[in-house]
């Protein structure tokens, strides 16, 4: 086997067309398949169409301005605060604001859509969807942020201090150094507003994704090919502007942790004062949507502890196996994507068409609406099953068919999360594996070890925190991934978010918050169970 010979040219060459033919039959075929659509159905017409088109697009980058306008500063200034301070309490308001990102997005808009009074003119419309999606990346901004600020180099921040105060230094020198991870944070907070349909579904808010949504559920291939057709000169335009980004930003963006002492800023008598502001914005961001979804489980004015008992009982009885399922899914898929990123990281360090065949397909992925992958996801499954019937022609078996079609299986739902979440793995795994010294891996091979050696001493040991990193964030976001896994899963099969989503359309009734409490009882639950096992990747100043 190639995994396990010595090192040579030719074992080199396989190992490769393996990882590249993985990567194309798992995330190129669904990201190709829609654009087939174009031409079988000749939905080239809509491109003509400049008022609507124009709509879309302005819609879909106003509400992705506002949330990045809403979430960056408040995420930065968190970070700043939390990771590079002797802020009180620091490490337990990060911990506070880490939960956040286990919280799934429907939960966050059943959350704050309970606020506002459930399904009300004034919660739906963009300033209220670009609101909730902000509310949903703080989190993610602020770890984005935090873990950049914690890679400057302490020595360029020593030096600094010889001739500026710490707080000059903090934001002259370790902000710019961070500025990459900043970006990476801006550019995460866009793309996941503008691809899920979660959010802008209840607010009425029609973007490029929610178009793609709504024209397949009309089961017109025709006008699914129109919908593409739509979307596809915004996708062609993200995947230029994030292909340039991620061009200029991956030499300095490095996303694992210093084990070296960071720069500190000791806040004085500001110390306190600051700590009250924290306090108060992460109460207002964890305890407010928590006591409206609490409020209205217990019907709302008419608040009781036996309805909300009554209620949340048959939410557990009902659903809690669902939720689990939906967990233990989730994690499976992001540990896929991560293995699978780490492993296609390590294949393109060596090979220039490895690499640009990752990267393209990662910002290809990451640019692309959710919609338009289910749906690609969905066209892959019918050919496999296709090929499958003419293959096995002399038989009745079909083990593809049984697993991604007929049978109750969580299969399609992982593919799709796989598919939708591979390029944040590879945004995480990618600057690690990267960072390897290329010293120790030829050291291995003259050495004779195999590949599974290269990777065993080598690879894995420097990376692993990285790993877990990103599997633990793609589990998190696929547990409120909606746009493409929607669109495969199969009858008797939904997941709980999809559940909760279908849910939230009868408004936020006391039946929908008792769900949302339960979900995020247990979700909190396997957060604690990954944080103890991710405790070595704790970044920031400690107290």
């Amino acid at each position: 086997m190639p995994w396990a010979a010595p090192f040579s040219y030719a074992n080199f060459v396989i190992r490769r067309i393996i990882i590249a033919v993985c990567l194309v039959a798992v995330l190129g075929v669904p990201l190709v398949l829609p654009l087939t659509t174009l031409f079988a159905n000749k939905s080239l017409a809509p491109w003509s169409e400049r008022e609507r088109i124009a709509g879309l697009a302005a819609t879909t980058i106003e509400l992705c301005l506002c949330t990045i306008a809403m979430a960056l500063p408040v995420g930065v200034a968190l970070a700043a605060a939390l990771y590079r301070t002797n802020l009180p309490g620091r490490r337990l308001l990060r911990v506070v604001l880490s939960i956040g990102l286990f919280i799934p997005l429907p939960l966050f808009a059943l959350a704050w859509q309970s606020v506002g009074g459930g399904w009300r003119p004034w919660t739906m419309g963009l300033l209220p969807a670009a609101f909730v999606h902000a509310m949903a990346a703080l989190p993610w901004v602020v770890w984005l942020t935090g873990l950049g600020l914690s890679r400057v180099e302490p020595d360029l921040e020593e030096d600094a201090r010889t001739v500026a105060a710490d707080g000059v230094v903090l934001w002259r020198v370790s902000m710019k150094r961070a500025a990459p991870a900043i970006g990476l944070a801006a550019v995460w907070v866009a793309l996941q507003a503008a691809g899920e349909i979660t959010v802008t579904d209840l607010g009425m808010v029609r973007t490029f994704a929610e178009e793609v949504y709504t024209e397949f559920v009309t089961d017109s291939p025709e006008a699914l090919g129109r919908a593409v057709a739509v979307g596809l000169p915004a996708t062609v335009l993200t995947i230029v502007g994030v292909a340039f980004l991620v061009r200029r930003w991956s030499r300095p963006l490095t996303l694992t942790t210093s084990a070296r002492p960071t720069l500190v800023v000791d806040l004085g008598h500001a110390r306190w004062p600051l700590f009250a502001v924290v306090v108060i914005v992460v109460a207002i961001y964890a305890a407010v949507p928590l006591g409206s979804l609490i409020r209205q489980a217990g019907s709302g004015a008419d608040w009781s502890a036996h309805r909300f008992s009554v209620e949340c009982r048959r939410a557990a009885t009902l659903h809690v196996p669902m939720l689990l399922d939906s967990i233990l899914a989730a994690a499976t898929a992001g540990a896929i994507a991560a293995g699978l990123a780490l492993v296609a990281s390590w294949m393109a360090l060596d090979s220039r068409i490895i690499r640009g065949l990752l990267f393209a397909l990662a910002i290809a992925l990451w640019a692309t609406p959710g919609p338009v992958l289910g749906f690609g996801l969905k066209s892959a499954i019918d050919r496999a099953m296709d090929c499958e019937d003419l293959l096995l022609a002399w038989t009745t078996a079909r083990p593809f068919r049984a697993l991604f079609y007929e049978q109750s299986t969580p299969l399609p739902v992982m593919w799709a999360h796989v598919t939708r979440l591979f390029p944040y793995a590879v945004a995480i795994v990618w600057p690690a594996v990267h960072a390897v010294p290329r010293d120790l891996r030829e050291a291995a091979r003259l050495d004779g070890a195999t590949a599974w050696g290269e990777f065993r001493r080598v690879i894995w040991p420097a990376t692993r925190p990285s790993f877990l990193v990103a599997a633990l964030a793609v589990m998190a976001l696929a547990l409120s991934e909606l746009a493409a896994s929607k669109i495969v899963q199969v009858p008797g099969r939904q997941t709980f978010a999809q559940e909760l989503f279908a849910q939230m359309h009868y408004a936020a009734t006391a039946t929908t918050a008792a769900l949302a409490l339960i979900q995020m009882v247990l979700v909190l639950g396997a957060w604690a169970i990954v944080s103890a096992v991710a405790r070595p990747i704790r970044v920031g100043p400690s107290e």
